[in-house]
């Protein structure tokens, strides 16, 4: 078993009660990580730096930073989700934190859903608690679901703490902590959940064409509509026509959206979109067909960049970004 095991999830109590547990049980010492409002990133002295701990990382810690600070592999991670509150905890709206200041991303409108989206996907464990009070359909819709954020971890439904972290270690070989998203897994052609349920889906969609930032906006309503199903989970990359040079990072939990700059290229990365789609009753053809209409026309692509300048662009700004393109030979 591996020196430290941390736990993670945005249900609090049961997080924590599940810290207490484990430790209890494994006759280790429990050591908590905090952060305030006026530290955006975990305080130095909450680096997880122990052997033989059992860490509870606070609901607004920054998880992937405080997971790869010891090295990510090392770290047997846990994400305890409360099988009442799973599927409202990934279509939450709120902040992390309700005041924040300016530029913290825990308080954008659905901080929250995204922590509870990446908790699952960074994990090497997901547990279940109080699985008894919830349906079997409904249970096993969630796993399902579980299973595709993060295809190779490994699924339990909590009875005693010591048996889930003594259980079968993680199906596949070990992966860092940011390649064990299933987002990443299906841009990698590798996304292979463990459980599997017929409503449950994960797609992928490419498109050479940059996206007209209007009728994009348009498309994601549609989408969030349930156009082509219901959409729980997107990430990847993209581009938007009125912002050329600049490949952008897709995010998407619930009903909230991120589009951030990324970096500026020549384009020789090859990147268009690139985004994988989760969520349940999904189709395929309507998904590519709601995008297909905010990528450019033939028309619109000939016209080139200056004629993309003048589009009505409606998406958030973005903070000034670095347009430098890094020498080749570097």
């Amino acid at each position: 078993m591996k020196t430290t095991i941390v736990t993670m999830g945005v249900c609090a109590p049961e997080r924590r009660a599940y810290a207490e547990r484990a430790a209890v049980a494994l006759g280790r010492p429990l050591h908590a990580v905090v952060r305030s409002a006026a530290h955006p990133l975990p305080h130095p002295r909450s680096r997880i730096d122990g052997e033989h701990l059992v860490v509870d990382l606070g609901t607004d810690v920054d998880l992937i930073h405080a997971i790869a600070a010891r090295g990510g592999v090392e770290v047997e991670a846990v994400c305890v989700v409360d099988a009442r509150h799973m599927m409202g905890d990934l279509l939450d709206d709120a902040p992390l934190v309700a005041s924040t200041p300016p530029g913290d991303p825990r308080g954008d409108v659905g901080a929250r859903a995204r922590q509870a989206a990446v908790a699952l996907e960074i994990a090497t464990r997901i547990v279940w608690v109080n699985w008894e009070l919830v349906p079997t359909a409904a249970l096993a819709l969630q796993m399902a679901l579980a299973s595709h954020l993060n295809p190779g971890a490994t699924l339990r439904l909590t009875r005693d703490a010591r048996a889930d972290l003594s259980a079968a270690a993680p199906r596949e070989h070990e992966t860092e902590v940011l390649e064990r998203a299933g987002w990443i897994r299906a841009l990698n052609d590798e996304h292979d959940p463990y459980m599997r349920d017929n409503r449950v889906s994960t797609l992928r969609y490419d498109q050479v064409r940059p996206f007209h930032p209007a009728r994009l906006q348009t498309a994601l309503d549609r989408l969030d509509h349930g156009a082509a199903g219901r959409l729980v989970r997107s990430a990847g990359f993209c581009r938007l026509a009125s912002r050329p040079g600049i490949l952008a990072r897709w995010e998407h939990v619930g009903s909230a959206m991120w589009i951030e700059p990324l970096r500026a290229d020549d384009g020789s990365l090859g990147v268009g979109q690139e985004i994988a789609f989760t969520g349940l009753d999904l189709s395929a053809p309507r998904l590519r067909h709601v995008l297909d209409l905010a990528a450019l026309t033939d028309d619109e692509l000939a016209a080139g960049p200056d004629a993309w300048a003048a589009f009505d662009d409606p998406l958030p700004a973005w903070p000034t970004v670095d347009l430098t393109i890094p020498d080749a030979t570097d």
